[in-house]
């Protein structure tokens, strides 16, 4: 018996689709045309009518086939369903959309423009095809769309707040608040206005107005994500008590809130209240769906603050039933801490590949290698890691490397990084760790090198910023560039004592010596034991000629330095300014 491929039809439907359609080829949005004949009379009717099912008919069975995924088939029936009525708007607009389903972008745009240019007032259109311009990054074009629809429909609220976020995402900061103000003009109590509002003022750094947005958007629509959001930008004010009452207020409506739960945990340690963290933890288990990542977290708690017993004493049913391959790793961590190399050992070789902590067990396993002075065994490790191909990860053969490095293997060393970039060849990170061992070995100008090819891949790595900063500067060469160099790496990172001293030595090096000092003393605020930043301080002094202090800084470093070299060369200073 031969097998229908679409359903049957009544007889007089198909009499119809014969009549009208018959010939009927695919098209492209530019050969879709009304007829050219005119029939006069009541002649016009019939073949409107006549057209109207067969493109009814064959919109149907685009629908039908697309909804059994047989994309190809339905884009045929819909074409068939524009020649039958070629100003068929519910065709017209079913097509682009099927067309992005098949991921055809390109043609979905040009059916869109050709149905704009036939229906410029339809704002639908225009809508699609600006969503189809920002998927595809083309944030000029769709705002030049929504402008369009805006001469059409000036008070269209959900336009009005689209481009102000298209705005803000191109850092025009004056048109962004000024389509967000006009969308509240359209609608006083428009959630999205203010919530838009508020994240704009963020982006140019005016908080206060930040915080009265956010206010207001809580007034009109009270909800947990607004609240938990109000909460994180108190967190950015490192208002830590208004964080805690925010969650607490959360809680008090929502105690099953676990986003709202632990981010009171993270308050009250931020406020060194460790005490009432734990008995928040406490309750929050008691509510939990998932009452063994309640567990891992009070143990990451026990560890912060020293306690490993209790930490064990959480951990050790979870490892030993095999419910966490996070617990194994603490409890691993803390093994080690312990000075219990073999059970730690035991434990970490039982996590298996596709665990996520895997490669941090890899990386516990070979700095207890190296501590047991099994420096070929913490070889062979990450070598048989890096042969097999599904356990393969870049850090592993920066790591190699640097093993080989320390053992004066420096040829070993460069070819397990040689090797890495063959695998990985735009991964940022093994050119910064090449830069860094090249440095180590003496080649500075090929460091050097390395560390530009970062900043080609990775134009805000923080580290290869400072790297190169601090290089210029230490060399007292390219100082302007050094100082912007030095200054982005700082707004990337800045609670960092490292950068906060290149930034110190830059100003030294420009002659800039009481700025190098402001600098060198915030720097010894965040890393209080580093000798290299009291050295520096104690040369700037020494170049102010206040010898006393210079003398003190050199005392401090000299104490704080493990070598005997360089302790040997701190007392040579010393000397040399007394």
């Amino acid at each position: 018996m031969r097998k229908h491929r679409f359903p049957l039809l009544p007889a007089s439907l198909i009499f119809i689709l014969l009549f009208c359609c018959s010939g009927c080829s695919i098209l492209s949005p530019e050969d879709v045309s009304p007829p050219e004949n005119h029939i006069e009379g009541e002649d016009i009717a019939e073949v409107e009518q006549t057209d109207s099912a067969c493109s009814y008919f064959y919109f149907l069975w685009g629908v039908h086939a697309e909804n059994n995924k047989r994309f190809s088939e339905a884009e045929e029936a819909f074409e068939k369903a524009l020649i039958c009525d070629p100003d068929s708007r519910y065709v017209l607009r079913k097509l682009p959309i099927l067309l992005i389903r098949m991921g055809r972008q390109p043609d979905a745009e040009k059916w869109l423009r050709e149905s704009i240019k036939k229906y410029p007032s339809d704002l639908q259109d225009r809508m699609l095809l600006a969503r189809l311009y920002i998927h595809d990054q083309k944030v000029e074009e769709a705002i030049e769309l929504y402008k369009e629809i805006m001469t059409i429909s000036p008070d269209d609220e959900g336009v009005l707040l689209r481009l102000g976020f298209l705005y803000s995402r191109q850092n025009r900061f004056d048109e962004a608040e000024k389509a967000f103000k006009q969308a509240l003009s359209v609608n006083k109590d428009s959630l999205f206005a203010h919530l838009y509002l508020a994240r704009l003022a963020i982006q140019i750094n005016d908080m206060e107005q930040a915080l009265n947005w956010y206010e207001k958007a809580l007034q009109i629509n009270w909800s947990v994500d607004l609240a938990l959001e109000l909460a994180e930008f108190y967190g950015i004010l490192k208002k830590y008590a208004d964080v805690e009452l925010q969650y607490r207020s959360i809680l008090k409506k929502h105690p099953e809130e676990s986003r709202a739960g632990l981010g009171l945990v993270q308050a009250l340690l931020q406020q060194d209240n460790e005490t009432e963290a734990l008995q928040v933890l406490h309750q929050l288990k008691m509510n939990s769906d998932d009452p063994d990542q309640i567990d891992i977290i009070t143990s990451r708690l026990y560890l912060r603050s020293g306690k490993l017993d209790k930490a064990v004493e959480l951990l050790e049913p979870l490892a030993a039933q095999g419910r966490s391959t996070e617990a194994v790793y603490m409890l691993s961590v803390i093994y080690y801490q312990q000075k219990k190399h073999e059970q730690a050992m035991e434990l970490l070789q039982t996590i298996k590949p596709e665990s996520r902590n895997f490669e941090d067990s890899i990386y516990l396993q070979v700095r207890i290698l190296m501590e047991e002075q099994q420096v070929t065994g913490a070889i062979e490790l990450l070598k048989q890691t890096i042969d097999d191909k599904e356990l393969n990860h870049p850090g592993f053969y920066t790591l190699l490397a640097s093993l080989y490095m320390d053992q004066q293997q420096i040829k070993k060393g460069y070819a397990i990084l040689d090797k890495a970039l063959k695998r990985y060849p735009d991964n940022a990170q093994i050119y910064f760790e090449y830069g860094l061992l090249l440095e180590q070995d003496g080649a500075q100008k090929q460091a050097i090198a390395r560390m530009e090819k970062v900043l080609q891949l990775e134009p805000d790595h923080a580290e290869a910023l400072n790297y190169l900063g601090y290089t210029w500067a230490d060399n007292n060469i390219n100082l302007e560039k050094a100082l912007e160099y030095v200054q982005r790496s700082m707004r990337l990172k800045p609670d960092n004592g490292y950068i906060q001293d290149s930034l110190g030595w830059v100003y030294f090096r420009m002659g800039k010596l009481d700025q190098a000092v402001q600098e060198i003393l915030k720097a010894l605020k965040l890393e209080p034991s580093d000798p290299h930043i009291y050295e520096h301080l104690g040369d700037i002094y020494l170049e102010q000629g206040n010898s006393e202090k210079a003398v003190q800084a050199y005392k401090k470093s000299r104490k704080l330095f493990k070598n005997q070299a360089d302790k040997k060369r701190m007392q040579e200073k010393i000397d040399g300014t007394r």
